[in-house]
């Protein structure tokens, strides 16, 4: 069915999908019955006059409704998004779940992003998450449950940075390379396991305890060191959009 949606705004919106993938949380590891269906893709414009034009063009394709929403972004804003690290950008290109494969090779020997952009990026998130829902609020509401999910998944994410890797998109990989303490790692996968059942009444008071101890004290032991990234230049990410629409 998604494949079949998609095909239909290639027709109607004249573009070819390059990729399409899932983000959000089936990509994540943890949706249950009640999750949508996030589908983020990038496509290339086929009449290529599209791009020769003084105005800006719309590189942007969004359509929501029902359980399903999709996200595209043109090939020539995806390829600036990378050579400026946006961490969105790489969540799409390593989402383990694809519908449509990248055959071209958008980000073929380009540079690896930058974890100096990542790192902040992902601290942001799991803080300001952390303050605006969690914070004071009934944390067996399931809304709350996958907001202290999406805060642990950002808070592994920096923290394995630290550790000289770039995260995983995927929730048991990213437990899995942070190796955490046992009892905490058990607390946090019965929370996933439970909120992807639908039965998070079996969330002890002490996991839930141990788990919000722990998102506290990584929040307030944030820093940034320094953190090597690699050099890129603009002119490679020309060359690859150029080849990509058929100039070059």
């Amino acid at each position: 069915m998604i494949l079949e949606k998609l095909r239909k705004i290639e027709k109607r919106q004249n573009i070819t999908v390059l990729l399409a993938v899932e983000t959000g949380s089936r990509a994540w590891g943890y949706a249950n019955d009640n999750s949508d269906y996030d589908i983020c893709f990038m496509y290339k414009q086929n009449d290529i006059s599209r791009y020769l034009v003084l105005d800006k063009y719309k590189d942007v394709y969004s359509e929501n409704g029902g359980m399903f929403d999709f996200t595209g972004w043109d090939v020539k804003k995806a390829l600036y998004l990378h050579f400026k690290s946006n961490p969105n950008m790489r969540e799409w290109i390593i989402s383990p779940v694809k519908y449509i494969p990248d055959e071209t090779g958008i980000f073929k020997d380009l540079p690896d992003f930058n974890p100096k952009i990542l790192k902040p990026h992902y601290f942001g998130l799991a803080s300001k998450t952390n303050k605006k829902y969690i914070e004071g609020s009934d944390l067996r509401d399931v809304k709350i449950v996958k907001k202290t999910l999406y805060v642990i998944r950002c808070t592994l994410a920096w923290q394995l940075i630290d550790r000289g890797m770039l995260p995983p998109v995927d929730f048991d990989e990213l437990i899995k390379l942070n190796e955490l303490e046992s009892e905490l790692k058990e607390a946090i996968l019965n929370l996933k396991e439970s909120y992807s059942h639908l039965t998070i009444d079996n969330v002890s008071k002490e996991d839930w305890n141990l788990i919000h101890l722990w998102i506290n004290d990584s929040l307030d032991k944030f820093s940034i060191d320094k953190i090597e990234s690699s050099k890129r230049s603009i002119d490679d990410y020309n060359r690859r959009f150029q080849q990509i629409i058929g100039l070059i």
